[in-house]
Parts: structure tokens; C-alpha cells; sequence
């Protein structure tokens, strides 16, 4: 997991970001064509990737499909590479042709040298100015041919020093990124092998790294998007530099701080990742858009948002590197060996030249068809074939979407996880948390994010103030219980849209049952309504309504409550106090319409109290030892609050009937005193 950071940011280096620009100025110069340069700039630079790939047996620790896949890249490449050698020197003199594939030829084959010579300087602990000296002697092997062979060309001569020069300078920025590698040993043994197909069937480990892969795709083919527009458009390669540093280095420490400051710095990061590459979509739709000015403002304006985008990615994935390694130990039993991090490293290097590809393919389709018609500005060309570099990065991006939308863990459950953990380093163990976590991380399971949608179009219909947080002093090894009123269906939907912490429902079982929903609905909201206007809201009721509701419940983790049948009731308590020991809160309703005169909920004030939930307390004490804190909680629509009372702690030292007796009369005096129709003090409190 280490090297994702810098395998993501690989083609984003400025030695390798001025490599491509510099091949596509230097083919503007001498052939005209500024895309033919950086075609052969990606073709070659992807052949030599590849083949220290197969030669460093990185093959070996990827599956089948993918070293399939990796044929078929090198088949295309073979043949973009032979399109490029037979149309091109037909369509060009010769000389001029194969004189920009040698300086091409240099860019790629000297920092691959450079970068050998200085990790086994590197490796032996050679000083800093000895490693200098080798980095010059690497530029003066290739300066003097390159120099030679420009000086050979027709070319002027203030426009050969200007290529030698920014051929130097190249060179130098190239020798800047490189970092001090390990060894890194690519051949592994069986057991090693057995372990990363293990990793395979944990369900969160997987999804996490198709986000990942396709992310690292996308990045490569935005990229080579955009700097190939700042080189057709811009005017000389300082210019060029300076708009690519600023759209890549200037939004990235935005992001940055953005991240790193304010309530981004706490939120879920599988969140911010799919706010991340929704700024990148957003990106490349504005700048398909912005294709169409004239003016170029707009067009760096939404490079910059990509990378913004981009950054916020990368960095989310990089700061789940802990909770990965978790995941991977809790999927397999044990900590991964480093082999899944070689194994890793190889997918992402795949994925990247998987990337790149496809941006090669863009390029090249755009000289194909510009090959028998030179225009005599290309960027109009880049503006008319712009969405054959665009659409694949869109197309990424919204796949990158669809997966991290899919991704089974929250925020909760990697806290979960790192609970988890601690109790297992500490020899305790926690059945009912690795049972709920089983069933996230290793089973197939999805996050219901449509139920999140959902909460966004209500919020503002139900705008809330929370009030009484100061009354709060929740423990963190232990949950509570929150006790609300009702009020008809107003209290069961602000407490789920501003509540601001975790927590599961009861809800009555005839709400996950979508027939017992739709008949209780029209028997009771709608039993007034006759005729056909029945039999439609009876079909709009079974078909829609009554699906949406059941779902709503199973996406919120509802803990079905069956008040008229004692048996399964105790299924209900047995529910609860796992989901406890599993770390999570309970939010309730206990009133009994049934005391009512109109047998309804309390629009205002609270009706009395079903007294079962207290028993809550005692069975979660009896089974950890612990006594949970009860929360009263009141939702007042006519003042738009929700209010937290002063919590009270279960008392186990009390008879259990005189307990429960107690804890309801203390929460509904709570309740009422919140709601202004009780001033009595409370009593027996322990916040």
C-alpha cells in the first residue's frame, strides 16, 4: 500500500510532465505536428515500461485476465507503432520523421538510465556529490549526440540550442523525483500466491482496489488530456511549464488544504472521495464546454478542478492505507505478508499503462485523421477531436463513481475495525462486532448511499436546531440508548436526518413487511377513501409506496420490535444488545397510542410509555458487566428543535421492575419538562 501514492502520481512528476511537453513542442518545431511528437513520446515511453515489467516478472504476481489484457496492450501498441512508421514518413520527409523519433528516442531512454544509476547509487550509500557527477555524465552521453544530430538538420541555429537546452534542463528536473527504492523482490512462493487470491473474496479489499485501479487509469488519460491542450495552445515551452505547474501543483495544494482543514478533515473518506470525483467530472464536463471559447481561461480553469479532483482522490486513498491493511488482516485471519503490497504495486503500474493506453489511442486516432491534411492550427484540431481524450476519462471517471458508491464500509465500520483490532491484540474477543463485520468486509454487501440521497431532499424540508449537546457526555466503550417521542411520523424522520450521531432504529416489524405496510396504510391513513379512487391508491401504495418504505427500513439498519408477539420480542432484545456490543447506539419510540383517546401519537407532548425497552438496560448489563446511559430526545415541529434532555444511567444496584419503573418515569418527566408542559426537576439523574 506504500507505493500507491507515488505510482498514482508517477506521470505527474515535472521531470516527466516537461518530457512530454518538450517531445510535443520539438515535433511542432520540426514536423509541424505537435500530437505526432506526443504519440511517440507515450508509445515509446509505454514499450520500455512494459518491457521493465516482463523483465522484472511483475507478470507473475497479476492474475490471467490481466496478463491477457497486457498482450493485447502490447498488440496495440505494436500496431500504433507500425501506423506511425509507415504513414508518417510518406507524409513528411524522411529525414525530418526519424529525426524526431531519435530526440524521442533520448527523452524516453535517459531518465530509464538515470533512474538505474542512481538507485544503485542509492543503494550502495553514495554521497550526494558523487550522485551529481553521475547525473551530469548521464547528460553528457546523450547531449553530444543530440546536438550533433540537430546541428546536422536545417534547422537554425538559436532553435537547436533552444531544443539542447530544454533537452538539459529535462534531464535535471527528471533527477528530482526519484526516490530511494528498495529492492523489491517480484517471484513468490505458493503460500504467498494463495494468500492474494484469498484477498480476492473479501468483498471490501476487492472493491477498494477496482476503485483504486480505475482511479490511476482515469488520472493518466486526464492528464495526457491536459497537457496536451497547454501545448497546443499555449505559445512556448516556458508558457507551457508555468500553466501545467499551476493547473497540477497550485489546485493540488488547494485540495491539500481543503482536506486537511475544517469539517472535510472528519467527514467519511469514501464520501469525500465521491465528492472528489464529481469535481473531477465536473472538470472535464466544463471543459468540453469551455472547447468552444474562444478565450482559454475556462479551459485551464476546469483543468485545474480535474486535478483538484484528482488530489482529494488520491489522498483519500492514501490515508485508507491503514484501514485497508486492516480489512486484508480481518478478511484472511492474519496481517498481509509484503507480498500483497508487490502484488499491489503491479496492479497499479498496470493500471496506469492500462491508462495510458487508452490515451494513445486517443492521440493516435487523432493523427490518423489529420494525417493527410495538415491544419495549419491545431488547436482547432484538438478542439475537434478533444472527445476522443475526453469521453474515455469521462467514462473512467463515472465507472471510478459507480464503485466507491458501491464501496460496503462507512466511516463507523473502520472504527469499528480498529476497535476490532485493539480487542484482538489484547486477546478479547467480540463475537457480535466480528459478526457485523463479517458481514461488510468479507460477505458481498452494498452501502445504501441512495438512502443517503434521500436524507439531502429531506433536510431542508425538516430543518432542524439541535439543542442540549452540552447535556451529553456519551462514553465511548459504552453506547446509549435515545429515547424520542413520536409525534405521529415527525419523530422518526428528524431524529434520522439530525441526529448527529450514529445509531439503529426500532421500528415495528410491520414496516419491513411491504403487505402488512400497504394494508395498514389504507386501513388506517386512507380507510375514508372509496371507489376507484381506492383501488388506484391501493396499486400506487403496493407498487411504490410500500417498497419505498420497507426499503427505507432495511437501508437504516432497522431492528424489527413485534410488541404483540412475546416470543419473537425477545428476538428483538436479543438483536439489540448485540448491536450494542457491537459498538452501536439504539434510537426508540416507546410510546402506546393505544392510551390515547383518538388511539394516536401525541402531536404535542408525550403519550405514556410501552415500559418492555427498559429491560434494555438490564440484559446489556447482565451480558458485558456495563450499564448503558438512556438519552431522552424531544422533536418539536411547532418550533422546528430537536432538544436532549439530561441522560440518566441504568442502575443495576436497584430492583430490576423498581429500575425500569424508574428510567420510564424519568424520560417521559424529561420529555415533558423539554416540551414546556412539566416543570419538575429531574430526578436521578446521571449524565
Amino acid at each position: 500500500m506504500k507505493q500507491m501514492n507515488s505510482a498514482t502520481r508517477g506521470f505527474l512528476t515535472i521531470g516527466t510532465l516537461y518530457s512530454y511537453l518538450y517531445c510535443m513542442l520539438a515535433s511542432s518545431v520540426i514536423v509541424k505536428l505537435p500530437i505526432l511528437g506526443g504519440s511517440m513520446y507515450l508509445i515509446s515511453y509505454i514499450a520500455v515500461m512494459l518491457i521493465n515489467w516482463r523483465f522484472s516478472r511483475q507478470t507473475g504476481v497479476i492474475s490471467r485476465p490481466l496478463r491477457r489484457l497486457a498482450t493485447a496492450l502490447l498488440c496495440v501498441l505494436f500496431v500504433a507503432l507500425l501506423a506511425l512508421i509507415t504513414i508518417f514518413p510518406i507524409q513528411l520527409e524522411s529525414g525530418d520523421f526519424w529525426r524526431l523519433a531519435a530526440i524521442v528516442l533520448c527523452v524516453v531512454l535517459r531518465p530509464g538510465l538515470t533512474r538505474y544509476i542512481l538507485e544503485r547509487a542509492l543503494i550502495q550509500g553514495r554521497k550526494t556529490m558523487r550522485i551529481l557527477l553521475r547525473i551530469v555524465g548521464i547528460q553528457a552521453l546523450f547531449l553530444p549526440l543530440l546536438l550533433t544530430m540537430l546541428l546536422l538538420s536545417p534547422l537554425d541555429t538559436a532553435t537547436v540550442w533552444a531544443l539542447v537546452g530544454g533537452f538539459a534542463v529535462s534531464g535535471i528536473l527528471e533527477s528530482f523525483p526519484l526516490e530511494r527504492l528498495r529492492p523489491q523482490r517480484t517471484v513468490l512462493t505458493a503460500e504467498e500466491q494463495q494468500e492474494i487470491r484469498a484477498l480476492h473474496s473479501v468483498h471490501a479489499y476487492a472493491m477498494f482496489q477496482a476503485v483504486m485501479l480505475i482511479i490511476v487509469a482515469a488520472l493518466q488519460v486526464t492528464q495526457v488530456m491536459s497537457y496536451t491542450y497547454i501545448a497546443v495552445t499555449a505559445d512556448a515551452l516556458i508558457v507551457c511549464m508555468g500553466i501545467a505547474l499551476l493547473c497540477t501543483y497550485a489546485a493540488s495544494a488547494l485540495a491539500n488544504a481543503l482536506l486537511r482543514r475544517g469539517p472535510a478533515s472528519k467527514s467519511d473518506p469514501n464520501f469525500l472521495m465521491v465528492a472528489g470525483l464529481a469535481v473531477w467530472m465536473y472538470g472535464l464536463i466544463l471543459f468540453i464546454r469551455a472547447l468552444d471559447d474562444t478565450t482559454s481561461v475556462s479551459a485551464y480553469v476546469s483543468l485545474g478542478l480535474c486535478t483538484m479532483g484528482a488530489t482529494a482522490c488520491v489522498r483519500v486513498l492514501v490515508s485508507m492505507e491503514e484501514d485497508m491493511r486492516r480489512v486484508a488482516a480481518f478478511g484472511i485471519g492474519h496481517p498481509p505478508s509484503p507480498a500483497v503490497e508487490v502484488a499491489q504495486l503491479a496492479r497499479i503500474e498496470f493500471a496506469a499503462l492500462l491508462g495510458q493506453m487508452v490515451a494513445l489511442l486517443g492521440l493516435t486516432l487523432i493523427v490518423a485523421f489529420t494525417a493527410n491534411d495538415f491544419p495549419g492550427s491545431w488547436d482547432d484540431v484538438f478542439r475537434a477531436f478533444s472527445p476522443l481524450l475526453t469521453l474515455p476519462a469521462l467514462l473512467l471517471v463515472a465507472a471510478a463513481i459507480l464503485f466507491a458508491l458501491l464501496f460496503p464500509l462507512t466511516q463507523q465500520h473502520m472504527e469499528k475495525l480498529k476497535k476490532y483490532t485493539d480487542l484482538r491484540r489484547d486477546g478479547i474477543s467480540n463475537a457480535p462486532l466480528h459478526d457485523q463485520l463479517e458481514a461488510v468486509v468479507v460477505r458481498r454487501s452494498l452501502k445504501h448511499y441512495g438512502i443517503k440521497v434521500v436524507f439531502l431532499i429531506l433536510r431542508p424540508l425538516y430543518y432542524h436546531r439541535i439543542r442540549g449537546k452540552e447535556n451529553l457526555k456519551l462514553d465511548a466503550d459504552i453506547p446509549c440508548v435515545f429515547v424520542c417521542n413520536h409525534g405521529e411520523i415527525y419523530g422518526p424522520v428528524v431524529t434520522n436526518l439530525y441526529v448527529p450521531y450514529s445509531f439503529r432504529p426500532w421500528v415495528t416489524y410491520e414496516m419491513l413487511d411491504r403487505k402488512v405496510v400497504a394494508d395498514r396504510t389504507m386501513n388506517g391513513t386512507f380507510q375514508h377513501v372509496k371507489g376507484k379512487r381506492r383501488r388506484v391508491l391501493n396499486f400506487l401504495m403496493e407498487t411504490i409506496a410500500a417498497p419505498v418504505l420497507v426499503w427505507i427500513m432495511k437501508s437504516v439498519d432497522a431492528i424489527p420490535v413485534y410488541h404483540d408477539q412475546p416470543r419473537k420480542l425477545m428476538q428483538t432484545f436479543r438483536e439489540t444488545i448485540a448491536a450494542m456490543e457491537a459498538g452501536d447506539n439504539i434510537l426508540l419510540f416507546p410510546e402506546n397510542a393505544d392510551t390515547t383517546e383518538n388511539h394516536r401519537y401525541a402531536r404535542e407532548g408525550v403519550s405514556e410509555f410501552f415500559t418492555g425497552f427498559a429491560m434494555i438496560g438490564q440484559l446489556y448489563h447482565n451480558k458485558t458487566g456495563k450499564s448503558p446511559l438512556f438519552i431522552p430526545l424531544y422533536a418539536n415541529k411547532r418550533n422546528r428543535t430537536l432538544t436532549f434532555g439530561v441522560p440518566t444511567r441504568y442502575n443495576a444496584e436497584i430492583n430490576a421492575n423498581e429500575e425500569k419503573e424508574r428510567l420510564c418515569a424519568y424520560l417521559r418527566r424529561e420529555m415533558l419538562k423539554i416540551a414546556g408542559m412539566q416543570e419538575d426537576a429531574p430526578e436521578n439523574a446521571d449524565s
